[in-house]
């Protein structure tokens, strides 16, 4: 049986993909300055293993949302914070990266020491990361998902929307905004739903970056 793992200040890579994940691993030692790294093949593991709440978790959308789902839902009740890896080219893999309620995503095409190194910053501050590319390609699925007679700078958000929608930049699924806000998940659903009608954006996360982009959306505090 594996030894436990320290539990302090570490971040945790959970990847199948071997070569991937100890490439990750070397990115990540060269930028971390202090805590330790330690990596995972599935969520599985990483919950047997773990013995306290790593910082962050990196991870890849496809493996997150449709392999092992209820791990990555342990991981973020335990208070980890997760960088998920975007196939930004595969429509199927920023569906399913929609559907995590993560704090950073980076498309893989951007996978460098020093985009790793900002995510990772971020990420820790509290701070919703984006990479450039990912960040483009959904801006240009959202407009072309707008109507040409629907402009979206036009949409005016309610104070509560606007809540909701800095909360959603946080990392926050539903329930924990319900819970931050002390309203009913069932409202929350409601007001993201608003939000997305009138952002004119098919999920949360282009949400949240279309609402940066147009300077609707404050920067997320520390």
């Amino acid at each position: 049986m594996s030894a436990a793992l320290p539990s302090t200040g570490h971040i945790a890579v959970v990847l199948q993909d071997e070569v991937l994940r100890y490439g990750l691993e070397a990115m990540i030692r060269t930028v971390v300055e202090d805590g330790s790294v330690h990596c995972f093949a599935t969520g599985e593991d990483a919950l047997a293993r773990l013995t306290g709440t790593p910082r962050v978790v990196v991870l890849t959308a496809k493996e997150a949302g449709e392999e092992w789902p209820e791990y990555v839902e342990k991981l973020q009740c335990m208070g980890a914070r997760l960088l998920v890896l975007v196939d930004g080219s595969d429509d199927q893999d920023v569906e399913c990266a929609a559907t995590i309620h993560g704090q950073g995503f980076v498309d893989q095409q951007d996978l460098d020491t020093q985009t790793l190194s900002a995510a990772v910053t971020d990420v820790l501050e509290g701070r919703l990361y984006v990479s450039s590319t990912l960040a483009k390609r959904l801006l240009g699925r959202a407009g072309q998902r707008r109507s040409t007679d629907q402009d979206f700078r036009g949409a005016i958000l309610t104070p509560r929307e606007l809540e909701v929608l800095q909360l959603l930049a946080e990392g926050l699924s539903n329930k924990q905004v319900a819970r931050r806000l002390v309203i009913s998940e069932h409202g929350v659903k409601r007001l993201v739903s608003n939000i997305l009608a009138k952002l004119n954006c098919p999920n949360r996360t282009m949400a949240v970056v279309r609402a940066m982009q147009e300077g609707i959306l404050a920067p997320v505090p520390v």
